[in-house]
């Protein structure tokens, strides 16, 4: 979560561009989701969207790394039920 707080803020200085920010987010934890498969990774990729677009708007990281803790609690409970 450090890392794409840091690229994202990164990119948006270097270029100025936001959405670029938010696809090169995107797509640098799609690509370390793959162990989840190619439907996996994508269908998650829609969190990764929404949480790194909350960044951008609001440039605060606590938020996001709480977000991503509460839905791996929320897989990890999923999983241990089956």
């Amino acid at each position: 979560m450090i890392v794409r707080a840091y690229l994202t803020t990164e990119v948006i200085e270097l270029t100025g561009s936001s959405t670029l920010a938010v696809a090169l987010s995107v797509a640098v934890q799609f690509s370390y989701h793959l162990y989840y498969g190619w439907t996996g990774a994508i269908s998650l990729s829609f969190l990764f969207l929404t949480l790194a677009m909350y960044y951008v708007r609001t440039r605060r990281a606590l938020p996001v790394i709480v977000a991503h803790g509460v839905f791996d609690v929320y897989g990890l409970l999923r999983l241990m039920q089956t």
